[in-house]
């Protein structure tokens, strides 16, 4: 099986260690990634936000560029993912596709017309493989709190392969590798990331909501599939833990780690020392 793979611009910096792990996972499970050759930024939410045409525009030149290479898409990144299935969907509306067709043209490029699919990491690892004869190394004793955010699973018409509301698939995924799943309510609630920036009070708080449900419940670690939201629970929990005058200490790791771990991976070679808030305790706790 053989996917052109679109990193995203967050896999190559801030989210590096959930390149190394995709791609070291794939491989110890078969999966054939081929770098999408000269792709670009997605456009992200801020692109649509400035123009709807250009912003699909963009995400679409690297569904052309997939299809140029007659291979299905695999983005690790949720936003990335949505985008890009988006633009994919788009392609397929007359009105839609000459929108994307004229502004392509004028950057030199042409559409191919073949037909190919955009995955997301987590759905082949959760609908195309058997994790569970997999495994080498269960993480037994391991409880985690899978976090799915907004754009991973939503709209259902542009996904399809897990429930918008209630997901399951990295629940599934986490307890085929042996760990134990905690009843995590807020999987889909949002972190608070598109607005950060400008309303920085606001992402805390609801940031801190999902921290405190994962702690309450005693999750050893937040599982997940997207670099905005590590962000947030990762990146900005030092600074939440002085705003409020609350302790976490809670890792934050994505499901490409915890599946590599129970492949019995080595943590250096998935990227586990590359983390804001420290992984060895969830190390320590599986004996590694």
């Amino acid at each position: 099986m053989k996917y052109s793979y679109y990193p995203g611009c967050s896999l190559h910096t801030t989210a590096k260690e959930f390149d190394l792990s995709t791609k070291v996972v794939m491989r110890e499970l078969g999966i054939e990634l081929e770098e999408l050759q000269d792709w670009s930024c997605c456009g992200g939410s801020i692109a649509g936000g400035v123009s709807h045409d250009v912003g699909m525009a963009l995400a679409a030149r690297n569904v052309v560029l997939a299809q140029n290479q007659n291979t299905d898409l695999l983005a690790a990144c949720s936003g990335c993912y949505n985008k890009s299935a988006k633009a994919a969907k788009a392609l397929e509306n007359q009105q839609e596709r000459q929108k994307i067709t004229t502004i392509l043209t004028d950057m030199g490029m042409s559409i191919s017309g073949n037909n190919i699919k955009v995955r997301n990491v987590v759905d082949v690892l959760a609908n195309d493989l058997d994790i569970a004869n997999q495994v080498k190394k269960p993480l037994t004793g391991l409880k985690v709190a899978c976090y799915y955010g907004c754009l991973l699973t939503r709209p259902a018409d542009i996904t399809g392969w897990d429930s918008p509301v209630f997901p399951m698939s990295m629940d599934r995924l986490a307890e085929a590798c042996g760990a134990e799943v905690v009843d995590f309510r807020s999987k889909t609630k949002c972190c608070g990331g598109p607005i950060l920036v400008p309303k920085e009070d606001v992402a805390f708080e609801l940031t801190k909501r999902l921290l405190d449900e994962a702690k309450s419940l005693g999750a050893d670690c937040i599982v997940l599939a997207c670099p905005l939201c590590s962000t947030n629970l990762e990146l900005r929990q030092p600074d939440i833990e002085k705003k409020y005058g609350v302790s976490y200490n809670l890792p934050v790791i994505y499901i490409t780690e915890l599946i590599g771990l129970a492949l019995g991976i080595k943590p250096g070679k998935l990227g586990m020392d590359k983390h804001i808030v420290s992984t060895k305790g969830i190390l320590r706790k599986l004996g590694i």
